[in-house]
């Protein structure tokens, strides 16, 4: 079989192009074509020079490597480790999914594989990639907004996790303090089952009075309770029931703790429908953390 110098070296330059390309557009680098084209010519002038010298060390892994490496970095300029190691395995991700999706194309069109079948198979990869990008980052922004709540009234205290809900601006009227929204389920051994069981009843049956649930505020002196209002995009005026913690404790998971002045909010379903999560804390808490992180450094 006959290899022509310009096709190969044609080929080559256009799947590296492709790979750089799709590697900057899913870790969010900015394209600098000129770059790119310089590191396609490297690889693709590396395919032809193994071809042309014949020697067993220039398909070694370690050349292969650092062949690779060579081209990212001229393609893009990371500054620092940690930026350096993402955009390799980014590369190298997506070139193992480029390949397998090529050949299961050659075996599918047996044995024939055509220009239109690696274009096709590009544009299938890219999509995969950056759905999967997509779904990491979705799971790392969330991870960022988990925290753990500690809620203590009187001898009773409970540990819950907890996710900051952007969307929750919920404030008590009367002191301005923002709510915490926990399921009920959650902290039951706080409330105990009598006071657990009337909150149910308030929620199940809204045309009641809520005098007979206030009432409650005379028989258990450890906990008290208020309903604040609020409205949603379906309706207005909604009641929730809320109790006035004796403390509240916000931490991170490096340990940095913020002691919040909140009131708990209780819901009567579930917060999150995957479980993992059982209260919603407030918009307000990131400019707590911003601030207290702020002095922080100030101080250092």
């Amino acid at each position: 079989m006959v290899y022509y110098i310009e096709y190969v070296f044609a080929e080559n330059f256009f799947i590296d192009f492709i790979l750089l390309f799709i590697t900057g557009k899913l870790i969010k680098k900015m394209i600098i074509y000129r770059r790119l084209i310089i590191a396609s010519v490297i690889g693709a002038l590396y395919v032809i020079l193994t071809a042309y010298i014949d020697r067993d060390f220039m398909t070694y892994f370690i050349v292969k490597f650092s062949v690779s490496i060579l081209m990212i970095m001229v393609a893009y300029d990371s500054k620092g480790i940690i930026a350096n190691v993402r955009v390799i395995l980014c590369f190298y991700i997506t070139s193992l999914i480029m390949v397998g999706i090529i050949t299961a194309l050659y075996y599918l069109d047996y044995d024939k594989l055509t220009i239109d079948a690696i274009v096709f198979s590009i544009f299938v990869g890219y999509a995969a990639l950056h759905f999967f990008f997509k779904e990491i980052k979705a799971r790392i922004d969330k991870n960022n907004y988990m925290r753990s709540v500690n809620i203590g009234i009187g001898n009773e205290s409970k540990v819950l996790r907890a996710y900051i809900d952007t969307g929750n601006e919920l404030a008590d009227p009367m002191t301005g303090k923002p709510v915490i929204v926990v399921n009920i389920d959650s902290i039951r051994n706080i409330l105990g089952d009598d006071l657990y069981n009337e909150i149910l009843c308030f929620y199940n049956n809204k045309a009641s009075n809520y005098e007979n649930l206030l009432s409650m505020n005379d028989k258990n002196d450890k906990i008290k309770l208020r309903i604040v209002k609020y409205n949603t995009i379906s309706s207005i005026g909604e009641k929730m029931v809320c109790i006035v913690p004796d403390n509240v404790e916000i931490s991170d998971d490096d340990k940095n703790s913020i002691n919040a002045d909140a009131i708990i909010g209780i819901y009567p379903k579930k917060i999150s429908q995957k479980d993992d999560y059982d209260a919603l804390l407030f918009k307000k808490l990131l400019e707590w953390e911003r601030e207290i992180h702020n002095e922080y450094v100030k101080s250092c």
